[in-house]
């Protein structure tokens, strides 16, 4: 059985490599600001406090996944090529990831999956900001 608190974890765990990867794409590009500004950082050290804090709570967990997700889009959205397709796919992957206590198999599925799908996203991130 899925539990809630291995989920933050796992979830936490990724979000946080992602914020030490990030942190380290950025170099020469067409966004060169916004890879120096590195706005993404913020809103992983954002998701981590949320999803830290909603101990026990499926609903509040399924929100800050849905945060992160639409602020991933919305800096997408200030993004040009290779790095709006980067936040794009980042964006998905986490609005993907639902928990739902009476699917643990699928929340399982998903939480398994989480880690490829940010790794993948996260090479063209670095790709895109080098």
């Amino acid at each position: 059985m899925l539990s809630v608190l291995s989920s933050r974890r796992v979830a936490a765990t990724v979000a946080g490599a992602v914020l030490l990867s990030l942190s380290a794409a950025c170099g020469g590009s067409g966004n060169t600001a916004l890879c120096s500004e590195a706005p993404w950082s913020k809103a992983f050290t954002d998701y981590t406090t949320s999803a830290g804090a909603s101990a026990g709570d499926l609903n509040k967990f399924n929100e800050a996944n849905a945060k992160l997700a639409a602020d991933l889009k919305e800096l997408a959205g200030k993004a040009d090529g290779d790095l709006a397709a980067a936040l794009n796919d980042l964006s998905a992957t986490w609005a993907s990831l639902k928990v739902d206590p009476k699917d643990p198999a699928a929340s399982s599925a998903a939480l398994g999956s989480l880690g490829t799908k940010t790794q993948e996203a996260v090479g063209k991130l670095a790709k895109a900001c080098s």
